[in-house]
């Protein structure tokens, strides 16, 4: 076959592939084709930010604000937040965050000096978890822009200005930093992987996405056989389920993020990336720019038990208490 006739032939099906591919798996909002799920009425793009509420979000156990501190030391506190339109999966009333969160702390208490870090508890001894619904849909948080002429802003800054501005939910919010559970994604910066968590170096709030625009599943059966879907942002697995103390990668990513509030890695460790941002001496560190799962602080020279003068250990950190 003459190769004038097979390079155009070959760029052809190149071309339809890739189109198959962002249709099926990156671009969810093409389905011209597919009925759309009908947007609630309360669902507002274009009105001020608010915390709504769903006639079906009202669940036994369920909390819409923080619940009165039972200990007075610093705390991190766990939002479970959804869009206006998106799926309730439960992850608060079903103890998925509450077993991922406990799961981290028997992680770290082996990782570390018998630590742990200091989460919010109710008076049960379990972790507060807060519901939040926003009155805006998924494709605000993807695509709104403040004008015309502006760039888009991550779903990561909306989420951090939605709990600023709404600092009256919880109590002691001074001394508070947030995990938020957020049903949705961050938009997609890199070709190759999702960002699947959120924080500043020393800020207030970390966020883990618990969704992914790829159509993935994680199960045990590959979840077709029991009927089970369950979108996740991270590789192998997610939220865990009640009592499941798994450290998984979703655990890892959870971790990583809130340790990124805490300071972690320090600024003068000894082995940071080119960013300043994260560890690079061993992939199996926490710190690692992939989220390891297997060390805190590789050789303790760069964020913990270290020995580096004038440099923020994260052992002394007031997050962090006693096992």
């Amino acid at each position: 076959m003459h190769r004038y006739f097979l390079i155009p032939m070959i760029g052809f099906f190149i071309i339809i592939c890739f189109l198959v591919i962002y249709l099926q798996f990156i671009n969810e909002d093409w389905k011209f084709l597919v009925p759309k799920t009908p947007i609630p009425e309360i669902c507002d793009d274009m009105s001020e930010v608010k915390l709504i509420t769903h006639d079906n979000d009202y669940l036994e156990k369920r909390e819409f604000r923080d619940k009165k501190d039972i200990m007075n030391n610093n705390q991190i506190h766990a939002i479970y937040m959804l869009p206006c339109e998106r799926e309730d999966r439960k992850f608060d009333v079903n103890l998925n965050i509450h077993s991922s969160l406990l799961a981290i702390n028997k992680w770290f208490a082996d990782k570390s000096d018998d630590q742990i870090l200091s989460f919010d508890l109710n008076d049960k001894q379990r972790i507060d978890v807060t519901f939040l619904r926003v009155n805006k849909t998924m494709d605000w948080f993807d695509n709104k822009k403040e004008d015309k002429n502006s760039i888009r802003i991550d779903v990561s800054e909306k989420i951090k200005k939605i709990i600023l501005t709404n600092k009256d939910y919880f109590y002691n919010f001074a001394n508070k930093k947030f995990i938020i559970f957020f049903e949705g994604w961050e938009r997609r910066k890199y070709i190759n992987f999702d960002i699947c968590g959120k924080a500043d170096f020393n800020g207030k709030i970390s966020i883990y996405y618990t969704y992914s625009r790829f159509k993935k599943y994680v199960g045990n059966d590959i979840i077709l056989k029991n009927k089970k879907r369950i979108f996740t942002c991270t590789k192998n697995d997610h939220l865990n389920d009640k009592d499941d103390l798994k450290f998984g990668d979703a655990e890892a990513t959870i971790l990583h993020e809130i340790l990124h509030t805490l300071g972690a890695p320090s600024k003068c460790g000894k082995n940071l990336d080119k960013q300043n941002s994260h560890v690079s001496d061993n992939s199996d560190d926490i710190m690692h720019k992939e989220s390891g799962n297997l060390y805190l602080d590789y050789n303790n020279d760069d964020y913990y038990n270290h020995n580096i003068k004038e440099c923020d250990d994260l052992k002394k950190n007031k997050y962090l208490i006693p096992n």
